[in-house]
């Protein structure tokens, strides 16, 4: 398996990149950006996307919750405006902060569009994304893992597991056929010591997937199994409630 260092971005420094469209799914992944930027010896980066879908939405229908936990609807664009852009600057800030204590080298970013398109286009090729997500319930507190079938662990999967003392959840995407069953072979488990992965689930279908995490209530998602054949990044993140990592290009 290649190291960190052998998948690293543009400039040969590898880069962790933390998107999202609101203050509070960036709070809610910044620790996670932090740990794996230090274990990876990499760059910080902050993306803060404007949600051209919300935007699309009308203003009659938007609704932001203040900071003071007061609900506001039927806002103007002025309002909404000033409310992605305080969204912004707090992101920026806090990210600057955090970064600057960690002695970490960070960049920050604005943009406009959906989230995931725009992750995928500020990255270089082994880069890590991170979408933020603020769960709504407390997480149960596993780390999943998705994974092809007979694939080991990435590297950074296994750090950020151990960094952070949660159990790793490997959820496999394997044929239908692989399935476990009356005179079905089970699929290759995860490479690696056994101790490395708590539990092992093997998803014959994207749906059976989407279930698993949608039961799990996780720490965060990483997606290392190759996307074509899994359900879009942000159907992902729907179903599993929390952060999601992947890594560019793979």
């Amino acid at each position: 398996m290649r190291n960190d260092a052998e998948n690293a971005g543009q400039g040969g420094r590898l880069r962790v990149i933390l998107g999202a469209s609101c203050y509070p799914d960036a709070e809610a992944a910044l620790a996670l950006a932090l740990d794996l930027a230090r274990q990876t010896g990499a760059e910080l980066h902050g993306v803060f996307v404007r949600e051209t879908a919300l935007l699309a939405a009308g203003y009659a229908h938007s609704r932001v919750v203040t900071y003071s936990g007061q609900r506001q609807t039927g806002l103007t664009a002025g309002a909404l405006a000033k409310a992605f852009q305080a969204d912004a600057r707090r992101f920026e800030g806090l990210l600057a902060r955090r970064a600057k204590a960690a002695a970490l080298v960070s960049s920050f970013r604005e943009a406009e569009g959906h989230l995931q398109e725009e992750l995928r286009r500020c990255a270089a090729a082994g880069d890590i994304l991170i979408s933020g997500f603020k769960p709504i319930l407390p997480a149960a507190g596993c780390i999943a893992v998705i994974l092809a079938e007979g694939q080991a662990v990435p590297g950074f999967a296994l750090r950020l597991a151990r960094s952070a003392r949660k159990p790793l959840v490997a959820l496999v995407a394997c044929a239908p056929e692989a399935q476990t069953g009356p005179g079905a072979a089970p699929a290759a488990k995860p490479a690696g010591p056994p101790d490395d992965v708590a539990e092992t689930r093997l998803c014959a279908q994207p749906e059976v997937l989407l279930r698993q995490l949608e039961h799990m209530s996780p720490v965060a998602v990483i997606v290392a199994a190759p996307l074509a054949g899994l359900p879009p990044p942000a159907r992902i993140q729907e179903a599993a409630r929390c952060p999601l990592v992947l890594r560019s290009g793979g």
